[in-house]
């Protein structure tokens, strides 16, 4: 809920406290990041210090970095805010998953636990930007309010969470740092293009700065005795067709989004509360298709769902693209369904071939890969899709090159999956934690 309510209120927010569409970017992007690069982190320590404890400090972060979002005097204090809420979401993510596991040790009730943790998420999709329609024209503050009544409610219930165990684990700390470091100074640099161009002193440095380190984490990770980041699990095929699928569909999704919401607001004119309506009807399609899409990987297979899902999401933004200009909000609206529809049908596919492609002991850390490069993905597509909005004339044509984009990106990975990836049958025990 937090990305897109804050996408519906961006524009008003932009108008009150300034901003171009650089500090725009990283009021999404301040928060995405932050969360991507800490995922790994916040799960050994969860397993470290117990999943209640992280869970409770993740809930408490969150709501005080809310309530200091929603009293931002500047743009520059807001990102601030929103960084502090991507390390409050990092902390939260790993450890409610471990707290439906601690407290559903039949799998049967912890595969509809999981599924009801799943509803939610797709529940808060779907009111996300109604909300921030309906908050935006009252004040844009109340965008960020709205999640401090959740975590009270989450910090009075703790009392009858039971205590989660404490394990003794071994972190990769020279791997987080350099991870963070490379992932922020390249989505920076990225950011920078758009607003002061490739050739600047600025930009370069970031670029390099992040390239370097990213090559300095990777060359870390054949080095550390217990790599956070196993480079052994990137030669698995199954793995490389699901880490490629969460990055690119949340890269098109949040870079979507975000153009789409800017589109709406500012070249359309349409007040906060219509922009919202607009994307209400992908969320309730999504929820339709997550429900669907547990029983196709089981009644079909991964590989089949996986298809199934790519050639759905590929034909609707060649919808929109194709559509004349300028862009129709209806047309908007439902090719914003049908790519929902389309990636709520692959998502669970591609978390099972995660599942199935590792060992039993190697399915903690290739999930958290697998979340690590979704997240990433949104953080990079915001930056590189914001980067086109500012080099074309128009929101109308920066839009249609984020469609056509989108569609060319999951052709690729469908023509990889068709070629280099064989699925395999799906075991009774993969499908019960899919579905």
């Amino acid at each position: 809920m937090d990305v897109l309510i804050v996408n519906v209120a961006l524009p008003t927010i932009a108008a009150d406290l300034g901003g171009n569409m650089a500090v725009q970017q990283w009021v999404v992007d301040g928060y995405t990041l932050l969360f991507a690069a800490l995922l790994l982190l916040a799960g050994s320590l969860a397993d470290q210090f117990g999943a209640k404890r992280i869970f409770l400090i993740g809930a408490a972060l969150f709501g005080a970095a809310s309530l200091f979002c929603s009293f931002a005097w500047s743009m520059m204090a807001l990102v601030a805010g929103r960084c502090v809420l991507g390390v409050a979401s990092a902390l939260l993510l790993p450890a409610s998953m471990s707290l439906i596991n601690e407290a559903s040790p039949n799998p049967r009730y912890r595969a509809w636990a999981l599924a009801l943790w799943g509803a939610g998420g797709a529940s808060a999709s779907a009111v996300g930007p109604l909300l921030g329609g309906l908050l935006t024209p009252i004040h844009w503050s109340l965008v960020f309010a709205i999640n401090v009544p959740f975590c009270l409610a989450i910090l009075a219930v703790a009392p009858h969470i039971a205590p989660s165990p404490q394990r003794s684990t071994r972190f990769d700390w020279i791997g987080q740092i350099l991870a963070l470091i490379g992932l922020s100074a390249l989505v920076a640099g990225i950011i920078q293009v758009g607003s002061a161009g490739f050739s600047a002193p600025s930009t370069l440095t970031l670029l390099v700065a992040g390239i370097v380190a990213l090559a300095m984490f990777v060359y870390s990770q054949t080095k550390v005795s217990s790599p956070m980041m196993p480079l052994g699990l990137f030669r698995v095929r199954g793995m490389q067709v699901a880490l490629q699928i969460g990055f690119i569909m949340i890269f098109n999704w949040y870079g979507m989004v975000f153009i789409c919401t800017m589109f709406l607001q500012n070249e359309l004119h349409m007040n906060p509360f219509a922009a919202g309506l607009v994307f209400v009807p992908s969320a309730f399609v999504t929820i339709v298709g997550n429900l669907m899409g547990g029983r196709i990987v089981t009644a079909r297979g991964s590989k089949f769902s996986i298809t199934l899902g790519l050639a759905i999401m590929i034909a609707g933004f060649l919808f929109e693209f194709l559509c004349a200009r300028p862009i129709p909000v209806w047309v908007i609206a439902t090719g914003l369904s049908v790519v929902g529809f389309g990636a709520a049908i692959t998502t669970p596919a591609a978390a099972g071939v995660v599942l199935k492609s590792v060992s039993a002991s190697q399915a903690g850390i290739a999930s958290a890969m697998f979340n690590t490069f979704r997240q990433v993905g949104g953080a990079i597509g915001v930056a590189v899709f914001g980067v086109i909005a500012t080099f074309l004339p128009s929101l109308d044509l920066a839009l249609r090159a984020v469609f056509l984009a989108s569609a060319l990106l999951l052709a690729y990975v469908l023509a990889f999956e068709f070629l280099r990836w064989k699925d395999a049958p799906m075991t009774a025990a993969t499908a019960e934690s899919v579905a």
